[in-house]
């Protein structure tokens, strides 16, 4: 999935009109990869909110908990690992970076043995590679945790999630400088109604104000609602209202929720609001699918049919070129045959323009 084009935005009378000419490599571009990935946390946690005693409750967390052991999420993460040392990003939007902690059961403390850590593991990994990334800004979303009982497991299992933005250490400052760096709850969430009471999805987002040879900059990364296509609209509203409101040049990126082969509602809003899509600019004709990669395990896959994970510019930034990672069935496998995510990554090669 990769078109060598390079597509121009055009000023015409202050207005950014998108274009194709051809790219003319000179000291003044301001190369910029970037990527977005759902790192997938994991499990779902459908039939626990559907569980209709305690018995019952124990019992699915105990699955789900056993779900993230047999993803053997080492495996997962160094694959996805090689894909950021493929793309060499300077910026890198990830979702679902999971946290899950074990505690003493029925325990009213919060749980803090840490079983695993998917950023640190990912950070760790892309260092075994000789790679340089830390993490800028974290964002720490739904956060519960519930007993849970099962043949392997008696024990509080909490879930932790989070949105990150990586960015390279190895860069000389006027290749990257960080002047700034955001997270942001959204004001509408998802409540959703368990027996033992109602659970709110806390979900957010993150930015970094970043400068290329003196040109600035705003990276978004978000994480909008998958379960309710109302609120996630809510949420994709707040994202034009707050971090993408500014006269910089934009780069949104993240898992969006909405399908952008399908005309969604939110894909609309943001085009309406004057982004750009990276993958349709370089690639009109490809749907470049990026979900579901697989539905319980991944080990089984399922042949992508929406493409949610997104790369959105506005601003004088010119498109090099856009790559859909880690979908190939047969190439993009672990060595136990699991797929990285059900996801897969974006990468978008950017240039800032003058």
């Amino acid at each position: 999935m990769f078109i060598n084009k390079l597509f121009r935005i055009l000023i015409v009378s202050g207005i950014f009109v998108v274009g194709i000419l051809p790219a003319y490599a000179n000291g003044s571009d301001r190369d910029l990869p970037v990527m977005t990935y759902n790192m997938y946390l994991g499990t779902d946690f459908s039939e626990i909110f559907s569980s209709q005693s305690n018995e019952e409750l124990i019992g699915e967390v105990a699955e789900a908990y056993g779900d993230v052991q047999a993803g053997n999420p080492a495996e997962r993460i160094a694959a996805m690992a090689d894909q950021i040392e493929a793309a060499a990003p300077t910026l890198v939007g990830l979702q679902e970076v999971a946290l899950w902690r074990t505690g003493a059961p029925f325990d009213p403390s919060p749980a803090t043995n840490v079983s695993y850590d998917f950023l640190q593991m990912l950070l760790d990994e892309l260092a075994a590679r000789g790679l340089h990334y830390r993490a800028a800004v974290v964002h720490t979303g739904f956060d519960a945790e519930l007993p849970a009982l099962g043949p392997n497991i008696f024990a509080d299992v909490r879930y932790t999630d989070r949105n990150v933005i990586l960015v390279r250490t190895d860069l000389k400052i006027s290749q990257l400088k960080i002047e700034d760096t955001h997270a942001q709850d959204f004001e509408t969430l998802l409540t959703l109604p368990l027996f033992i009471g109602n659970v709110t999805i806390q979900r957010g987002w993150t930015s970094v104000d970043a400068k290329i040879r003196g040109k600035s900059y705003r990276f978004i990364n978000a994480h909008t609602e998958a379960f309710h296509p109302g609120v996630e609209y809510a949420q994709s509203a707040e994202l034009l209202q707050a971090p993408a409101n500014t006269t910089m040049p934009v780069i949104l990126t993240g898992d969006l929720n909405t399908d952008a082969e399908n005309s969604g509602a939110s894909y609309l809003l943001f085009l309406s609001a004057g982004f750009a899509d990276t993958w349709d600019l370089v690639h009109p004709a490809d749907p470049g699918y990026t979900w579901p990669l697989f539905i319980e395990s991944p080990d089984i896959f399922t042949p992508p049919s929406q493409r949610l994970d997104l790369v959105l510019i506005r601003g004088p930034i010119t498109t090099q070129n856009a790559d859909v990672v880690g979908e190939d069935p047969v190439l993009d496998i672990t060595p136990s045959g699991l797929r990285p995510s059900d996801h897969a990554g974006v990468t978008a090669g950017l240039v800032l323009q003058p």
